[in-house]
């Protein structure tokens, strides 16, 4: 993957959302639904954040939700029991028996499939009207630190190693990095999956194990930089692929964005450095807009003094900087 002299952009078509600055991040997403202009951003304050952007960069926060306890995981669904958006209040379909890591929802089959600190995943029936517990739950042998569901196939990074599932229950074991696993996300096509890790890598694995597919796959260093001669590695925080052409953004603990061409190997874009950690990535439902938190994650020490504010931030990305090359 090429990675030389990238085509810094600058900060002219982005603006920043309301959310309280003194909240570390933990998510960030948008609605997927065609035409919709519904973001959400979560906090380790225990509380959700709803917003409508407008245009000319105006958002105005729709609903506020407070959980009581850090939200690591949420996602939009058509209708779910655990929140609506014209709902002052939620219900508890289910649990997990540790945190929950990761939420995702799949619109094909109507599930949300979760993943904890339980060494668990669990499918959920977003249809329901009756709370029965969750349609499937699978040990993943390990906490769950990354997800995604897409069709019938879910990909989960636990804390010692990458799992695959369908949802039928099967599960192959996959080792990628040496190291701890950060993120997964599936192609659009389905074909194949990013993941990414804490020692500054990105892989890209294909679905299909027979030995044509395989020699496809490759991996490559990223969010690194130099500095007094020595190199510094930082995490690979988040990942987010544009609906439309197939690239994909990358967020570190660098506080860099990247946008890459997995199809031509190169790095397409880098946005300009923000305040702190890159933490959540999202594209909205055209690959328009790049939602982006940015939040310090402890990662380092000492902790800076004073603390960087914590941002999200909605950036205008254009096919010229999107497509791939």
């Amino acid at each position: 993957m090429s990675v030389f002299q990238p085509h810094i952009v600058a900060a002219p078509n982005e603006h920043k959302i309301p959310f309280p600055v003194h909240v570390s991040l933990s998510k960030v997403q948008f609605c997927r639904e065609y035409g919709s202009r519904m973001l959400a951003a979560s906090g380790w304050d225990g509380t959700v954040h709803i917003y409508c952007l407008g245009n000319n960069g105006h958002s105005e926060e729709k609903r506020f939700y407070y959980h009581g306890k850090p939200v690591l995981a949420f996602t939009f669904a058509p209708s779910f029991l655990g929140w609506e958006q014209n709902r002052e209040r939620g219900s508890r379909p289910g649990s997990h028996a540790g945190g929950i890591r990761c939420m995702e929802y799949n619109a094909e089959g109507g599930i949300i499939v979760s993943g904890g600190w339980d060494a668990t995943v669990k499918l959920w029936d977003a249809r329901a009207t009756t709370v029965a517990g969750p349609m499937q739950s699978v040990s993943s042998g390990e906490r769950v630190y990354a997800l995604d569901v897409l069709g019938n196939k879910i990909v989960v990074g636990t804390s010692d190693r990458l799992v695959r599932s369908d949802s039928r229950g099967i599960i192959l074991r996959l080792d990628c990095f040496q190291y701890q696993t950060r993120n997964t996300a599936f192609f659009p096509s389905g074909d194949a999956f990013v993941v990414s890790s804490i020692e500054g890598r990105v892989a890209i694995e294909y679905v299909d194990l027979s030995p044509e597919e395989q020699k496809k796959k490759y991996a490559f260093k990223c969010h690194r930089s130099k500095e007094d001669g020595v190199e510094c590695i930082y995490p690979v925080n988040a990942l987010a692929f544009h609906p439309i052409n197939g690239t994909f953004a990358t967020g570190g603990s660098d506080a860099v964005v990247n946008l890459w061409d997995p199809f031509n190997r190169k790095r397409l874009v880098q946005l300009h450095r923000f305040q702190t950690s890159i933490v959540s990535l999202s594209f909205n439902f055209d690959g328009s807009q790049l939602a982006i938190a940015s939040s310090f994650g402890f990662e380092f020490e000492p902790a800076p003094n004073p603390m960087p504010e914590n941002t999200v931030t909605v950036r205008h990305i254009s096919d010229a900087e999107s497509k791939p090359k």
